[in-house]
């Protein structure tokens, strides 16, 4: 049996959820309200110790990371295939989620939440919100709910706005050949770019558009129409959870 303890179906809990779902695995969903601290309870932090979102739990095994757990349900549920079977294939896969992992997936958060992220907190005072936000474990993710919390500055907007409109472009151009990121067929690229770049035609709409990046609309109506996809995004409490946000992962600095 598995089971998925996880956020809104957006970023990294989405992930996970749409590779459950096109791989036809049967799951049970366990939402983590993580606007509500939920995340902090004892009993999650005991599966994840810095109490970041997705974990997977097999059999009492505990898997985290979004990127590592979308590997590792392709290895342990090879039926449908969501990975290339060519080694070239398997390698863009790779490099998509790399992408993702270290810049893309910060940047469009940092954007979201300053779209979307006061409204979540306006139901805390500052004391309360601030004793929350110590109870986080792990120093970095307290560090990015601070900054959260103080309000992103424009610099560093507009370092996140420029690292997603070079990483656009990228995706417009290899989109370009076949319709897909990694070769000629879906995959978990294609997975992990999709829940972030679903931000996007609302955050940055001078940026994706179907004058400007053609393939790349195209790309995200036909993974948004996936009967999987709708499936998982249907796994949220808010009616789009694209409307929402929560603090993302760090930017890496040396990126």
């Amino acid at each position: 049996m598995l089971e998925l303890y996880h956020w809104e179906p957006n970023g990294a809990s989405a992930r996970v959820l749409i590779s459950l779902e096109e791989k036809q695995l049967p799951y049970t969903s366990r939402y983590v309200d993580v606007l509500a601290f939920e995340q902090l309870r004892a009993e999650f932090l005991a599966l994840s110790e810095t109490g970041e979102l997705p974990v997977l739990v097999r059999e009492g095994a505990v898997f985290t990371e979004a990127s590592l757990i979308c590997e590792y349900l392709e290895e342990a549920f090879p039926g449908i295939e969501l990975m290339p079977r060519d080694p070239r294939g398997r390698w863009q896969v790779r490099v998509w989620q790399k992408l993702v992992d270290e810049g893309f997936a910060a940047s469009v958060s940092e954007l979201a939440w300053h779209a979307h992220g006061a409204r979540a907190l306006a139901a805390y005072g500052a004391d309360e919100l601030a004793a929350r936000i110590e109870r986080i474990p792990s120093k970095e993710r307290r560090d990015v709910w601070k900054t959260a919390a103080a309000g992103i500055g424009a610099e560093q907007l507009a370092r996140a706005r420029s690292r997603i409109e070079s990483a656009v472009a990228r995706i417009e151009t290899d989109l370009a050949p076949g319709g897909w990121l990694a070769g000629s067929s879906y995959s978990l690229a294609d997975i992990a770019v999709f829940s972030y770049f679903n931000y996007l035609p609302a955050l940055c709409a001078d940026l994706v558009s179907t004058g400007r990046t053609p393939h790349a609309v195209a790309w995200l109506r036909a993974v948004a129409s996936r009967p999987a996809v709708r499936a998982a995004l249907a796994r949220g409490r808010a009616r789009d959870p694209f409307a929402l946000a929560a603090p993302g992962p760090e930017q890496i600095r040396w990126g």
